[in-house]
């Protein structure tokens, strides 16, 4: 009898474990992504994935990511591709800047015009960005947001050349009337 009543309690307890396996598991639908971004006085950074590889040895993605930085007074945008390189004793992480004019891109005036505002964040395409991750600028006082691309291919590292470039400008202005 007693030997009866201990498998009845093991049975509840793997059973009441695998409930709440269940229960724990099913309430987990969403995968976390995460981007690194701040804002101090007149400047903004973010990052955010320009291009994704398949690393044969562990048969996962590895991202590669771009670094932003956001210079109001400027109104200059720019970006770098971090890579690992070692050369004797030296290390180096961040390569040269690419470089956006957010005057020209933005049509903006910073010597009689209105003080431009930037909020910038980075996002995702789903199936359609085969890995990167637009940079979304918007400008506050004209209404307007851009997008822009920083475009490596397939070279990264010391000697590659990355592109970084503006793909779509929009206002963000209804149009109604219609």
């Amino acid at each position: 009898m007693e030997g009866l009543r201990s498998r009845v309690r093991l049975i509840l307890v793997l059973g009441l474990g695998i409930v709440l396996g269940w229960v724990g598991s099913s309430s987990l639908t969403r995968p976390v992504w995460a981007t690194a971004g701040d804002r101090a006085g007149e400047c903004i950074t973010a990052t955010g994935p320009v291009l994704m590889q398949y690393d044969e040895s562990t048969k996962s993605p590895i991202p590669l990511e771009a670094v932003y930085f956001l210079d109001y007074k400027g109104g200059r945008l720019l970006a770098t591709v971090p890579s690992y390189h070692q050369t004797g004793g030296r290390t180096q992480i961040l390569g040269e800047f690419a470089e956006r004019d957010l005057t020209a891109d933005f049509q903006l005036d910073l010597s009689g015009g209105p003080r431009p505002r930037f909020a910038m964040t980075t996002g995702g395409l789903g199936r359609f960005s085969s890995g990167w991750a637009p940079l979304y600028v918007f400008e506050t006082t004209t209404g307007q947001v851009g997008v822009y691309r920083m475009n490596v291919g397939q070279a990264y590292g010391a000697n590659a050349t990355a592109r970084f470039e503006l793909v779509e400008m929009r206002s963000l202005q209804s149009k109604r009337g219609n």
